[in-house]
């Protein structure tokens, strides 16, 4: 396959090399067709919007490398957010691999094979940019949006477990991007929604939010975090050049792609606008602008560009610099497409969905007290799953409840609601039971349902929580003698626990952060 280099490229096809644009349809659409034979648009971010199954994908994909080939002469990035767990676009055929702290809890190298998985399945697909792992340091338990999508609250764990699912991934050809740079963790705004600030000095931010980073500086990809780092910028990272610039490639010699987080986030467009935020983003130092949605704001944001190059604030040598660093990182994954996706059928590994599995099992884990015994007279009330933030986009139908009244049908089964309503019935009808167990779900966040968990528990003695989103809700609770946890609401995790009720496997995580 001939591939296009710098030289032989028009403005236009270089500048869309730039822009990593998303749509909103599960085939090739209008949108993703005027971007891309038009505009000579490069790239392209899929969601579970775009996915019904695995078919259905890859002739997605396929036609859109026929149509960028055509297009640019290159191959594409086709890049997803597939971290696992809670944050898993493809939920189908494939693998439906561990989430972050799921591995970090479970057997020995689970972040290996998690990074391993996803990339078998991906490449397969005609993907070849994940945007994963997040190496973030889970140090506030009331962030709303990073939570278990963090490997610890330990920043050398987490540089250590998410170099292992770098490495797992490269031996796809898969290239893996650690985001956000330079570090969500420590934040109680979700940056979808708003503009977070982390106002620490510049030592602390060295030591806990940037080391993962550090460490692992030599990952193929880098995503900035639309945070507002005081000590560095009045600007947020996204737009600063004092961060993306003079400490991400100078002062810590980082050769790889800059991608943004998606530029239609409010922390970015409520204050500088998504199209301008592009513009502000490549002139900081950013490689590649992710506009996931919306086709004016992907066209404008082009057009600003271009009107930069033409009046000297983007100068062409830096142009050029971009898109060749784009087009080599692109060219590593080459022969992996040839092998697993131009010139092969499609396949998955059954061996990666039972090692999944296994990771899922694996990760349960008892926190204090004793293991839950059921016994006709045992009451098991559990929450739906639903998507608590932008970034864990769609759930499928994922309802503990439905399944323990499948297969406990001699045991009194109910769907947790945040109610008044519901909380005085179960407690009118406790004095029946001789046990109770609860999955709680994100309700470290979730006023509600510590309220009624608290409830129950100032009621009754024999009460288990277990939680089904970390430990992060574990020190909401008063007189709490037995709590598990596991680290996802997922098909694995719903398994886990029913094997677990059954008494078929015992809890063996381990504790990722510190209570």
């Amino acid at each position: 396959m001939k591939l296009k280099t710098v030289k032989e490229m028009t403005l236009k096809e270089k500048l869309g090399q730039l822009i990593l644009p998303g749509f909103h349809s599960t085939y090739y659409d209008d949108q993703i067709k005027t971007l891309i034979e038009d505009y000579h648009v490069g790239n392209v971010i899929l969601f579970t919007r775009n996915f019904t199954d695995a078919n259905q994908m890859r002739e997605l994909t396929k036609k859109i490398h026929e149509e960028i080939y055509k297009s640019t002469g290159h191959i594409p990035f086709i890049a997803i957010d597939q971290e696992g767990g809670l944050v898993t676009r493809m939920m189908k055929d494939v693998t439906f691999a561990p989430g972050p702290m799921t591995a970090s809890a479970s057997i020995e190298d689970a972040t290996y094979y998690t990074g391993r998985m996803l990339a078998e399945d991906m490449i397969r697909l005609g993907m070849n940019l994940n945007l994963a792992p997040s190496l973030d340091v889970n140090n506030n338990p009331n962030n709303p949006v990073i939570n278990v999508r963090s490997y610890s609250d330990d920043p050398a764990v987490v540089a250590k477990l998410g170099k292992r699912f770098i490495e797992g991934s490269l031996e796809y050809g898969v290239l893996a991007c650690a985001k956000h740079f330079p570090g969500h963790g420590d934040c109680e705004v979700d940056s979808h929604l708003g503009l977070p600030i982390i106002n620490y000095d510049l030592d602390r931010i060295h030591k806990i939010e940037m080391y993962p980073f550090i460490e692992n500086i030599n990952v193929p990809a880098i995503m900035s975090a639309h945070i507002l780092f005081p000590a560095y910028d009045t600007v947020p990272a996204t737009l600063s050049k004092k961060i993306l610039t003079n400490v991400l490639r100078e002062e810590l010699g980082f050769e790889g792609l800059i991608l943004t987080d998606c530029l239609e986030m409010k922390a970015i467009q409520n204050e500088f606008g998504t199209a301008n935020g592009a513009l502000k983003a490549v002139l900081a130092g950013a490689d590649l602008c992710d506009i996931s949605h919306t086709l004016e704001f992907q066209l404008k944001a082009l057009e600003l560009l271009e009107e930069a190059v033409n009046d000297g604030r983007l100068p062409m040598e830096e142009l050029d610099k971009k898109v060749e660093r784009i087009l080599k990182a692109k060219e590593k994954t080459l022969p992996y497409l040839e092998e697993y996706f131009y010139n092969q059928e499609m396949k998955f590994s059954e061996e990666n969905k039972c090692l999944a599995q296994e990771i899922v099992d694996n990760s349960l884990t008892m926190v204090k007290g004793n293991n839950v015994t059921l016994t006709s007279n045992t009451l098991l009330i559990a929450p739906v799953a639903m998507a608590r933030t932008i970034i864990e986009d769609e759930f499928d139908d994922r309802n503990l409840a439905k399944v323990l009244k499948k297969e406990f049908k001699t045991i009194d089964v109910l769907e947790l609601l945040n109610t008044d309503e519901f909380k005085e019935s179960v407690l009118n009808s406790l004095d029946k039971y001789n046990n109770v167990v609860i999955f709680s779900y994100n309700a470290a966040t979730s006023p509600k349902q510590v309220e009624f968990i608290n409830a129950v528990l100032a009621k009754k003695q024999e009460v288990t929580v277990i939680s089904l989103k970390g430990p992060m809700d574990f020190n909401k609770y008063n007189n709490l003698n037995n709590y598990l946890c596991l680290y996802e609401y997922t098909p694995n995790s719903i398994r886990t626990v029913v094997k677990y009720l059954k008494k078929e496997l015992l809890p063996k995580g381990k504790l990722t952060i510190k209570l």
